[in-house]
């Protein structure tokens, strides 16, 4: 891999098709190196922690990124198109920091952002802790909400990419790391209309997730009232169809039959009558009732 160490630039930045085009060779050569690593692993009998590890893509493209961006070399799919990785504002290479932190963000950010929220969801909801039901209620909405956003979010950065041309990914955007052209056959001027139309329609794939994630919140919140409401009624049924005796428990204690709360929990991951929060791992079947 050639090593890149210009210290200014003059040519104009990569287009979309040819920092695709990269992207998907990375991919592939990640793709290889994963299951070369694990045919490895699984002939010299690893553990199975171990060969679930190497089986995961996160330690093959965590690998070969820092063997290539972190120590300042092309990718193989750089070099098939004869781009290098630049920070366009300062026109120089990118520094070793900015480098570096591209690849944990786009290696492990939105991992490590969802289980931060997870472990946020879980103190929030620790009967030990001193907050009150309305803080609760508040920050379970919040963080819920947050977390359903991140994936969206990305999406949405990827559907700019595809409409402007710069920043392939959100991390590469946090980073100030982009891509110019330096070899090899110039790119067509304009960005093609083709990739606008895509960028377009991811836009408003991701919208119509964010309609739809907020018209479930807002029927669930209908149907808890409901619930609310019914609670006298008969509480030897289940607390969301009214019919079947309940079988399963929440973490918080209230019950339910087992289809109704894990097709809730399914959707989001709260308690239907005070909220808390439950992760559908965590529903208890009570065998004895």
């Amino acid at each position: 891999m050639e090593r890149v160490t210009p210290r200014g630039f003059r040519s104009k930045g990569a287009n979309q098709a040819e920092i695709l085009r990269a992207r998907q060779r990375d991919d592939m050569f990640v793709t290889n190196l994963r299951e070369n690593l694990s045919e490895l692993m699984h002939k010299l009998g690893g553990s199975k922690l171990l060969l679930h590890i190497v089986q995961s893509e996160l330690p093959a493209k965590f690998a070969y990124f820092i063997a290539t961006t972190a120590m300042n070399n092309q990718t193989i799919g750089e070099e098939y198109t004869g781009i290098i990785q630049a920070d366009l504002k300062a026109l120089k290479v990118p520094s070793l920091a900015a480098r570096t932190l591209a690849i944990l963000l786009e290696c492990f950010g939105e991992q490590v952002l969802i289980r931060i929220l997870d472990r946020l969801l879980v103190s929030i909801n620790n009967p030990g802790n001193e907050l009150t039901p309305e803080a609760k209620s508040i920050l379970n909405f919040s963080l819920t909400r947050l977390r359903t956003a991140i994936p969206i979010v990305i999406l949405a950065h990827r559907g700019l990419f595809y409409i402007l041309g710069r920043y392939y990914s959100l991390s590469k955007r946090i980073a100030g790391v982009d891509y110019i052209k330096v070899y090899g056959r110039r790119p067509a001027e304009g960005i093609s209309w083709g990739l606008r139309l895509l960028g377009v329609a991811t836009i408003a794939q991701c919208l119509l997730k964010l309609w739809s994630s907020r018209q479930l919140s807002a029927s669930e919140e209908a149907k808890t009232v409901e619930i609310t409401k019914g609670l006298g009624t008969d509480s030897r049924s289940c607390q969301l169809c009214l019919e079947v005796v309940p079988t399963t428990a929440t973490p918080c204690g209230h019950l339910f039959c087992w289809q109704c709360i894990s097709d809730w929990l399914a959707a989001r991951p709260q308690c239907p009558l005070c909220r808390e929060y439950a992760h559908p791992s965590r529903i208890i079947y009570l065998l004895n009732i």
